[in-house]
């Protein structure tokens, strides 16, 4: 780990923004597992090399992958994990609309939408 006495080291923490490419294969990957796995793969590598280009350019310290390859965290604990299965709500009694969450109803460009995320 990268470590400094003499200044605080800097970071981001997050996912960093996919290109629309990445997102559409992931989107057709969850709709058709394996199909497209290849060209996923290469694509979420170049996505990949250019967002630590990009934090390096920035003179971040501590350099990551932007999580180019990470849906959201709930999938891809629920891809990883056993389980986690089913649609989830929202905690019931709160008086309050459902939030709204990151991947509930986002349609790509190809008209996909992501799927609603896993209960426990």
């Amino acid at each position: 780990m990268k470590r400094s006495r003499e200044r605080i080291l800097t970071t981001h923490t997050g996912s960093l923004p996919r290109p629309p490419q990445v997102v559409e294969l992931m989107l057709h990957e969850q709709n058709n597992p394996g199909a497209k796995a290849a060209e996923l793969k290469a694509t979420v590598r170049r996505a990949v090399a250019d967002v630590v280009a990009r934090q390096v350019a920035c003179g971040l310290d501590v350099i990551n992958d932007g999580e180019q390859g990470r849906t959201d965290y709930t999938t891809h604990v629920k891809d990883r994990l056993t389980g986690f299965d089913g649609p989830s709500s929202p905690p019931l009694g709160t008086g309050e609309p459902a939030p709204i969450v990151p991947g509930n109803g986002v349609v790509g460009a190809s008209g996909m939408s992501v799927p609603s995320d896993p209960f426990c």
